[in-house]
């Protein structure tokens, strides 16, 4: 047998040892970020209202192929069962989203214009409208459902455990969950209530890989008058109308 042989020999065999040994390692990571996200899952589903505040930031790439990141405020108010209000501002525009009375709403403040269509019952169904019917992009949405860990892990292929990151302050457990078109990050708390603090999505398919990250801060018992989550259009605004076939 010669010295290549050999050594092939041995790496395969030591390459398949690896692999025996490292199992119950990635079968015990797995364990503990599932573990980890249905207990915020069961956290979030226990709460009866609730606001997140958040600072999102957003990879966009210039004509040139330059990389440059927008900013926002976000500001999500939740009233269960079934009413919601998402406010976006940037320094270029500001949007709203309401969910009341099942009805949806969908405002631009920059440009005075509105538009709404029905709503299903319940905040799950809504939500799954909102996004595939209607395309809203609204990385919140993702944490209103009555069962986030779920929602969050559908259609993953792996879904991996990072150990503890620090940041602003915090402890955080570190997940990370791939599916076939984007991976997503997310940090729970790991002091306290364990509620999500940072969320990161990259598009693995479009031009660039572009990410967009969220930090979000928890008010977990708010004094929501219903009120207002009642989209009632402003002077003048113009009423348009969704263009549900071209979003399907």
């Amino acid at each position: 047998m010669t010295k290549f042989k050999l050594y092939k020999r041995i790496t395969q065999k030591a390459t398949l040892l690896g692999l025996i040994l490292c199992a119950p390692v990635m079968a015990e990571e797995k364990n503990q970020a599932l573990e980890i996200l249905q207990s915020m899952s069961a956290e979030i589903a226990s709460l009866e209202s609730f606001v997140i505040t958040g600072d999102g930031y957003t990879d966009s790439r210039l004509d040139a192929g330059q990389l440059i990141e927008n900013s926002s405020d976000v500001v999500l108010r939740v009233k269960k069962p079934d009413a919601l209000r998402i406010t976006n501002n940037s320094a270029e525009s500001t949007g709203e989203v309401f969910f009341s009375e099942g009805v949806l709403s969908v405002y631009n403040g920059t440009q005075n214009f509105y538009a709404q269509t029905p709503l299903p019952a319940g905040l799950d169904e809504a939500v799954r409208f909102a996004v595939d019917e209607v395309g809203i992009e609204a990385p919140v949405l993702d944490l209103i459902s009555s069962d986030v860990a779920s929602y969050l892990i559908e259609g993953a292929e792996s879904v991996d455990y990072f150990g503890l990151s620090q940041f602003r302050g915090k402890s955080h457990h570190h997940i990370g969950i791939r599916t076939a078109d984007i991976d997503l990050q997310i940090w729970v708390l790991a002091e306290g209530a364990p509620l999500p603090a940072k969320m990161a999505i990259s598009s693995k398919w479009e031009g660039g890989s572009p990410r967009s990250v969220f930090f979000f801060s928890w008010n977990t018992a708010p004094d929501i008058d219903r009120r207002k989550l009642r989209f009632e259009p402003p002077a003048g605004a113009i009423k348009i109308e969704f263009d549900l076939e071209a979003e399907q």
